[in-house]
């Protein structure tokens, strides 16, 4: 290790879906923790405090029992055990965090306080009762987990049930009431709370626009010396197309960390395995140079269960990443060559059944690996992104020309961050052609790919190469599904512009096309067994819904 560089004091690994309530996988995540130096453990769960406090203060002990006993008992259940994780991290010298996206609450609170609701039915976010409500559920979990390090959280996301982000409450309070303000009281909040407990605070930088992101981190600045900014390496999400996240660079007194998903995402689910560690190291980088202080990984995603880094050949990019964290003049042929030392991991079985990594023996197999990793990278940017612009739901294939429009330009517009980007999805013949060769590309790449790559020869065992070489048999189709979509999604939009009928009838055969591909990806899919989560990031419904909405729109403009 060069220690005249820089690195990442602290460095940790996140849950995000229910594997945190399964010992197995945190035993196991502790495992790699110990063996790779790693001292953060993060529990990312939406309404994590309301599934370890009532509160006391609003739910009696009689009233639990007479109306709601199943969660008067699993409260209890569920706190036991989290404080049996926190107990087994630390003998480990490992810290622990909850992650959650509040304000959050059990719905019966709606029940015994109705007034929160106004006359159309949304919840209020500036009554003065959330604040309450907030400082009184961390009351108890500090009282009930005593040994938790601190809390993260995101008050600037649209994801929980209270925010000023996504108010659609319009009373007088409300219109009164400033983004940086409501930020400004959340934060104290929660900050007096931990502090008087000497627990950290650590807000999240999860913000839709520049203008929420620089409220939330002014309110943070404004409160606490010792508050810490989490931010993304890029702004919003984890998507390795976007520019640097400029907050990073932001010049306060305050501690930064940096958050990075490892597993995926956007970049495949880690279904479709692809090498991160060069864009691992370009972030690390450019985090360090700007004064960040600590990182820690996303191990996998809320929606999406039984798949994580540790049962994917996604497992390369979280070894990089702790690697590289702790030793930034590791290279990329030490963390391929760790790797391959660790064992591999198909992805095409459950992480439940919990089968232990299977190690190569030919002494190339690292090499031949990266390449194929760093490959495999290449061919998904070009599938999933269009010129790096967003063009999926989580990797997903989408539904319809709305949902399509929203992703790329409303909720995950990189424009906003990136405005000169913004050209390329100018409705234009000239960019409709650099987009389809782009799909089209990356299409003829994974063709070559699932021809050329045989995992037998890495040395391993036969039955593990051939459910690996299933693997490769997933690119071409999942590429050839995303060149449709781009075919109609792109030429409906130059049709929309231009109205000329030529336009519509190329429209039409594409779409001819679209149906086509969905009917021989349904049964591609059903002569094989594959876990369920391949067949949700390649639906071939959510195609046959896709063409339909093609159809109407063609119908619409006929009239």
């Amino acid at each position: 290790m060069d220690r005249s560089i820089p690195n990442f004091r602290y460095r940790g690994l996140e849950f995000h879906n229910d594997r945190m309530w399964k010992w197995g996988s945190v035993a196991r995540a502790l495992d790699f923790m110990e063996k790779y130096d790693m001292n953060m453990l993060i529990f990312h769960q939406n309404d994590l405090l309301d599934a370890i406090v009532l509160p006391q203060k609003y739910f009696s002990e009689e009233e639990m029992w007479e109306y709601w006993p199943v969660r008067y008992c699993t409260v209890d259940t569920r706190c036991t055990y989290i404080n049996k994780v926190i107990s087994e991290a630390r003998k480990r010298k490992i810290d622990f965090y909850f992650e959650v996206k509040e304000i959050w609450y059990p719905e019966n609170i709606l029940e015994k306080f109705p007034g929160l609701r106004n006359e159309q039915g949304h919840i209020c976010p500036t009554d003065p009762f959330w604040m309450s409500f907030l400082a009184e559920k961390t009351e108890e979990l500090l009282r009930k987990v005593p040994d938790l390090s601190g809390i993260i959280v995101s008050p600037a996301t649209r994801e929980s049930k209270v925010s000023i982000s996504a108010n659609q409450c319009n009373c007088r309070r409300c219109q009164n009431t400033t983004e940086d303000a409501w930020y400004a009281a959340y934060i104290e909040t929660l900050y007096r709370k931990l502090k008087k407990a000497g627990k950290r605070l650590i807000v999240r930088d999860f913000s839709y626009s520049v203008h929420s992101q620089d409220a939330l981190l002014k309110a943070c600045e404004d409160i606490g010396d010792d508050i810490i900014l989490a931010l993304k390496c890029v702004p919003h999400d984890f998507w390795p197309t976007f520019p640097n996240n400029p907050a990073v660079t932001r010049q306060t007194r305050l501690e930064k960390w940096i958050e990075y998903d490892t597993w995926g995402q956007y970049c495949g689910q880690g279904i479709l395995p692809c090498s991160l560690i060069e864009d691992i190291i370009s972030r690390h980088r450019f985090c360090l140079e700007n004064g960040s202080t600590g990182i820690w990984y996303r191990t996998d995603w809320e929606a999406l269960d039984e798949c994580s880094n540790f049962n994917t050949l996604n497992m390369v990019n979280l070894i990089g990443a702790t690697m590289h964290a702790k030793d930034p003049s590791c290279t990329p042929e030490e963390i391929f060559r760790e790797w391959c030392r660790y064992g591999l991991s198909s992805g095409l079985t459950e992480e439940s059944v919990m089968q232990p990594p299977v190690i190569p023996s030919a002494d190339t197999a690292w090499d031949t690996l990266q390449t194929f990793m760093t490959r495999a990278y290449e061919i998904l940017i070009k599938t999933i992104y269009v010129k790096g612009h967003v063009f999926q739901y989580s990797s997903r294939y989408q539904h319809s020309y709305s949902a399509i429009e929203n992703v790329m330009c409303v909720w995950h517009n990189r424009s906003d961050w990136d405005p000169e980007s913004a050209q390329i999805l100018e409705a234009t013949e000239e960019n409709y052609q650099t987009i389809l060769k782009e799909k089209e590309q990356a299409l003829k790449e994974a063709e070559t790919l699932a021809a050329a790559f045989d995992f037998a020869s890495l040395g391993l065992p036969e039955a593990f190469s051939k459910e690996l070489n299933q693997l490769l048999l997933l690119y071409p189709i999942y590429a050839e599904g995303f060149c449709w979509m781009a075919k109609v999604f792109f030429g409906m939009r130059l049709y929309q512009k231009n109205r000329r009928r030529d336009l519509l009838e190329r429209v039409l055969r594409d779409n001819d096309g679209l149906k086509d591909f969905a009917g021989r990806l349904e049964a591609f899919l059903r002569q094989r067994d594959y876990p369920f989560y391949v067949r949700w990031i390649m639906e071939p419904d959510e195609l046959k819904r896709l063409h339909a909405d093609i159809c109407r729109l063609a119908e619409e403009a006929a009239v």
